[in-house]
């Protein structure tokens, strides 16, 4: 059963490596955030 935990937990931790990796890829991206909230910047462009 050690064994089965340890894999386990390997996995786990490869996967949180490979999430950790994308947000900081993600945080370095440039650009327009798609889900952010910008009523003020296209009511400020339409007057």
């Amino acid at each position: 059963m050690s064994d089965f935990t340890d894999k386990l937990k390997e996995k786990a931790e490869a996967i949180s490596a490979a999430i950790d990796n994308e947000l900081t890829v993600l945080e370095g991206a440039g650009g327009d955030d798609p889900l952010a909230d910008h009523d003020d910047e296209d009511a400020e462009q339409d007057a």
